[in-house]
């Protein structure tokens, strides 16, 4: 069990489709929450349980993050939060008919304050991570010992630098939460990542 921004939040990881892209079921006593559902498959349906889903959260719009947006929404009535820098490669895997029903951009706040949004492109021109109380979720940006991708069409690598500078520039350590791999802790991340160190 984590807490975050004084909200009690149990996180429960399941690597998801042909790339193994870590999907996040975030639970509260008010909320649950997925971060890129890169397939909806029995593994997460059980996982949720039998309880529903309220939002949908993509850190970015590449098809492993996306992959399980529209069955997950049709079975559960859940929400779609995205950066709207994203929609286009969103769309290229999920059904034009399938809305997405909140844009989401820096400062944002979600779920009672527990998670804030920080724009951080570079991987993809809509790319965010999502920061509570001692934890991220970073998606594509980072994971242990390297960093997402900017040769995808609408990657930066410019833009990627200034991300990286940025969660860098973060007070203090959190548990990381990359979209594959294992988790990792922003500490050690600045100690021994040398994209994260370059500078």
């Amino acid at each position: 069990m984590t807490k975050s921004n004084e909200v009690a939040m149990e996180i429960e990881s399941l690597p998801l489709g042909n790339l193994w892209t870590n999907c996040y079921l975030l639970r509260t006593d008010d909320l649950v929450i997925i971060i890129d559902p890169g397939a909806a498959t029995d593994e997460l349906f059980k996982l949720i349980g039998d309880g529903g889903v309220d939002m949908i959260i993509n850190t970015h719009g590449h098809f492993d993050h996306v992959g399980g947006n529209r069955i997950l929404k049709e079975k559960y009535g859940a929400k779609i939060l995205l950066h709207q820098a994203d929609l286009a490669l969103f769309h290229e895997t999920v059904s034009p008919e399938v809305k997405v029903d909140q844009f989401i951009d820096e400062g944002d706040k979600i779920g009672a304050g527990m998670l804030e949004v920080m724009h951080m492109p570079g991987h993809s021109p809509g790319s965010i991570i999502l920061v509570g109380t001692n934890v991220i979720f970073c998606g594509d940006l980072i994971f242990a010992g390297s960093i997402g991708r900017t040769d995808f069409p609408g990657g930066s690598p410019a833009d990627m630098a200034a991300s990286l500078q940025r969660l860098a520039a973060l007070p203090g350590d959190y548990t990381l939460y990359s979209g594959h791999g294992p988790a990792t802790t922003l500490a050690k991340e600045r100690a021994m990542n040398p994209f994260l160190n370059a500078g």
